[in-house]
């Protein structure tokens, strides 16, 4: 009887940690997502907030080099972006 107990326990015990392990996992992945949403609504701003925080999850996570790499250029394009706006919207005014 005590056996069934700590067995099940374990089991359910391995299901939470695999749980949290998934979903840490594919924090960075909704926020790239949601970063890319933004982006074509339009929310330069909040895409570059989201991506940013992406990257630092990739980085905390120590992922493949590649996504943080890809994640890296959307921010630079991103921010080239945002200063064009911001300077085409200057000018436009004068």
């Amino acid at each position: 009887m005590s056996f069934l107990l700590i067995l099940s326990f374990l089991i359910i015990l391995v299901s939470v940690v695999i749980f949290i392990a998934v979903y840490k996992r594919n924090g960075h992945t909704e926020l790239y997502s949601q970063g890319v949403r933004n982006e074509n609504d339009g929310n330069y701003s909040l895409a570059l907030r989201n991506y940013e925080d992406a990257l630092k999850e990739v980085r905390k996570l120590n992922l493949g080099k590649k996504f943080g790499a890809k994640i890296a250029q959307r921010i630079k394009l991103l921010r080239t972006t945002i200063d064009y706006e911001n300077n085409f919207h200057v000018g436009r005014g004068v």
